[in-house]
């Protein structure tokens, strides 16, 4: 039951050219025809047909109540295919419980192994689940992806206590892109994870501008796997083989193109066209800020796009009609002399990575791109911008954004204003529509683009500003946004609203102030006394401080410190043996280290707060070293025979657990008791998984018995998220484990590596804590690209009324 057809991605009037095979539609006219195509996996339930509106879908039940021993729900069906081209499969899924976090498995047979990826599902509507082919990994020595004998679909329980639920499926489809992303194989994910999350922020671009694109390794790269495509990207791939490298020549010879970032592969400079020079390290920030472009050969090319770089790798034409097509500025608006952009008529050169930062400028410079290489593109990019234009901040549609401006707006005549004002809009996406009907899609995007623009700044305009809220940006970097000028930031900050400032002052192994206990960072040594700096700016401007720890992690450790905790037996090992540079929180030396870092931070500095981030194990896996045997049968008094089975998965795992958590619920409430006895009035605050009890199972991170026992003061779940919907959901869902005993301050990921917003995306799930009365929220993270994208609109918006934290006591 599969067909192959050029496909329409269905957006409201987007559409893009491709190829899709729909591998099954699961439209069975009954329950035994169903069962004829699929084989039923042991434990599920006999399948049977369901509807959906006027169509028939499939009913895949989940007996995880009435039999807890499946761990999984799952079919097969026999799949004699060639599978080399598509680089994407999609399937749709609706669960049948409204808050879902299923894991969806997608497995292919090939000879005797299998591919297989995950994806998860979020919440209760009708989903689109994607499976990238970069993203498989092999079990077992598949043949390959031209020899595919079955395919298998899997849903995994969620927890051992968890109800029995059901799944409508539909649609299971094969998705052959226009644009491909070379990576790595994802064995390497880990190694290679700069150049993984340079790919996820390139795809998300493209994808959110109308460009359907998908992935293949580098492993399984060939001329056939490539097929039609128009353009391979490497968005960095500093260990891309000889072998990859011969064949994008081939495909750049037969008329493909390559578009690289932050390195070119020296056996491709000839046919790209360009040449790879020698790598720059500005000698402070702000040398890098900006690029200005400039191409009357490429349409749609932004004439700038802001991006906050710390290094790149010059190069220079040398054939095939190559031209520096945009160069580096730095903060002044000086030029540098340094290319950032190289186009030939093989491909283009990007002199460095390509970051989250000015999204709407960097999706339109990455949008242009793509369409000068592929002109047909423009259709698709063009419906992409004219559905946009419909969403603004959290709503779907042009009638919902009116109806909510008209409801809230005061006084009476700002809310005709804004009325008129919004209605006066639609002229120019009438226009828009009207061009692209007339195939001028290019001309289209201009008047799409405006009419969002015009409607972005009339929401902002009209964004409620309440005088009690807590308004915080996390800050990774010690340092701030301007290294050495703290004052700088603070100020911004304050003038635009916020009023907290969460700041990662230490981590496991490190320090960026003078400690007694944790080595010293460079930072330290280059920059001083980080907290003291940021402490007397935030204080100055009316910020509060709250010093953020990242616990137990030892990644920006010195070495010898971690081999020393190594060699000690202090470090925790995997299920499987392997090592891994976090802290054993079980471990009484690490406890002690940990409790005296953040206390410290608290003795020596009038701080208005401490904030626990990694507060938890690395996963599920960990910890499994003998030092953990050793103390969990000391402190149970339980002798464990089949050591770490029978903690990991056999008779002791729930306890295992249940005394891993206890580990981390020791350090929190022990840090809460004394950081209080020493300053009173200081905050308590922990950055948290957002999915309970699953962290609880997985990372041993029980948050909200921390809550109910007045450890914490506020917490920040990282609800990290494109879909407001699921921000709704995820902060329903907190606030009910939570039951109102302390604020919930949700993390917003404006940049992040889960999520990219532009500032009303960022607004408008700020509106959503508002609406769910949350007490605040918190923003990830701040950088020189939040600063200068997201901080100015808050200023003329959610921040114009100054506001108090809601963790404050009001004063009388």
């Amino acid at each position: 039951m599969f067909a192959q057809l050029p496909y329409l991605i269905a957006l409201s009037l987007s559409f893009t050219t491709g190829t899709e095979t729909l591998l099954d539609d699961f439209n069975y006219e009954t329950s035994s025809a169903a069962r004829q195509a699929w084989t039923e996996l042991k434990g599920t339930l006999p399948l049977a047909m369901s509807k959906s509106g006027s169509q028939n879908v499939l009913l895949l039940s989940a007996p995880f109540h009435s039999n807890r021993e499946i761990p999984r729900t799952g079919i097969d069906k026999t799949l004699k295919q060639d599978l080399t081209a598509p680089g994407l499969f999609t399937i749709d899924v609706k669960p049948a419980s409204p808050d879902s976090n299923h894991q969806v498995s997608l497995y292919f047979k090939s000879g005797p192994g299998w591919y297989s990826t995950s994806a998860r599902i979020k919440g209760a509507d009708w989903q689109t689940l994607r499976f990238s082919k970069g993203d498989f990994r092999g079990e077992d020595n598949p043949t390959g992806w031209d020899k595919i004998e079955t395919v298998r679909l899997v849903i995994w329980r969620e927890s051992d206590s968890e109800p029995d639920t059901h799944f409508q499926i539909r649609n299971l489809k094969a998705i052959t892109s226009d644009i491909t992303i070379i990576v790595p194989d994802i064995s390497q994910k880990k190694k290679e994870q700069d150049t993984f999350a340079a790919a996820d922020r390139i795809e998300n671009f493209l994808e959110t501008s109308g460009i359907g694109c998908d992935r293949i390794t580098e492993n399984d790269l060939s001329l056939k796997s490539l097929g039609s495509r128009s353009v391979a990207i490497l968005p960095f791939n500093p260990h891309i083989s000889a072998k990859a490298c011969g064949i994008l020549n081939q495909f750049m010879e037969r008329g493909g193109k390559v578009y690289a970032n932050f390195q070119i592969p020296p056996a491709l400079e000839k046919n790209l066209g360009i040449k790879q020079g020698s790598y720059f390290n500005p000698p402070q920030p702000g040398t890098l800020a900006s690029i200005h472009l400039n191409d009357a050969q490429i349409l749609g090319l932004p004439s700038e796009v802001k991006q906050a770089s710390w290094n790149l790798i010059t190069a220079a034409p040398t054939g095939h009609n190559a031209r520096i097509v945009g160069e580096w500025y730095d903060e002044t608006g000086k030029p540098t002399g340094k290319p950032a952009l190289i186009v030939s008529d093989q491909g283009a050169y990007f002199s460095h990575l390509i970051l989250g930062d000015d999204p709407v400028n960097k999706q339109a410079l990455l949008t242009a791109l793509m369409a000068h290489f592929q002109p047909r593109l423009w259709d698709s990019i063009a419906a992409a911008t004219i559905r946009q234009a419909d969403q603004v901040g959290p709503f779907e549609s042009f009638d919902e954004l009116r109806r909510s401006i008209v409801s809230t707006v005061t006084p009476q005549q700002s809310k005709v204003l804004a009325a008129r004002d919004l209605d006066r809009t639609t002229a120019l996406l009438v226009r828009a529509k009207q061009l692209l009907q007339k195939n001028e899609a290019f001309q289209a995007i201009a008047f799409a683009r405006r009419c969002r623009e015009e409607r972005v700044k009339i929401y902002l305009l009209t964004r409620a500003s309440p005088p009690r809220e807590a308004r915080a940006f996390w800050d990774h970097s010690p340092t701030g946004p301007y290294p050495g000028d703290w004052d700088r930031t603070c100020k911004e900050l304050a003038d635009a609203g916020f009023n907290m400032l969460i700041v990662n002052m230490l981590w496991g192994g490190v320090a960026h102030y003078p400690s007694d206990v944790l080595p010293r960072s460079n930072s330290y040594e280059v920059y001083g006394d980080q907290i003291e700096q940021c402490l007397k700016a935030a204080h100055k401007h009316g910020l509060e401080l709250h010093v953020w720890k990242v616990n137990h992690n030892l990644t920006t450790a010195p070495p010898s410190f971690v081999k020393q905790l190594r060699d000690a037996g202090r470090t925790q090992v995997s299920v499987t043996g392997e090592p891994i540079d976090w802290l054993n929180p079980a471990h009484p030396e690490n406890f002690q280290l940990e409790v005296d870092s953040m206390l410290e931070v608290v003795k020596k500095y009038p701080v208005d707060g401490i904030h626990f981030d990694y507060i938890r194990y690395p996963n599920d896996r960990h910890d499994y070293s003998d030092f953990s045997r050793q103390k969990f049968e000391a402190d149970t008094g339980i002798k464990v025979d089949n050591w770490p089975t029978d903690c990991y998965s056999g008779k002791l795992k729930s306890r295992y657990r249940n005394w891993r958590a206890d580990q981390i619920t020791r350090l929190v409430e022990t840090v809460s008791r004394e950081a209080r006895q020493i300053r009173p009035g200081v905050k308590l605050s922990a950055a948290v998984f957002r999915e309970y009890p699953d962290c609880r199972e997985w990372v041993a991170q029980d948050w909200p018995l921390w809550a109910k026992r007045g450890y914490l003061d506020f917490i920040c779940p990282m609800d990290y998220t494109t879909s407001d919907e699921q921000f709704r959901l995820w902060i329903e869902d907190q606030q009910k484990h939570l039951a109102g005993s302390i604020p919930i301050y949700p993390g917003i990921g404006a940049l992040s590596t889960e999520a990219t917003l532009s500032s009303d995306r960022v607004l408008g799930q700020v509106d959503v804590t508002r609406q769910l009365r949350t007490g605040g929220f918190t923003v990830f993270s701040l950088s020189p690209q939040t600063l200068s994208s997201i901080v100015p609109d808050f200023k003329q918006s959610a921040g114009k009324v100054k506001a108090i934290p809601t963790h404050r006591a009001q004063k009388k």
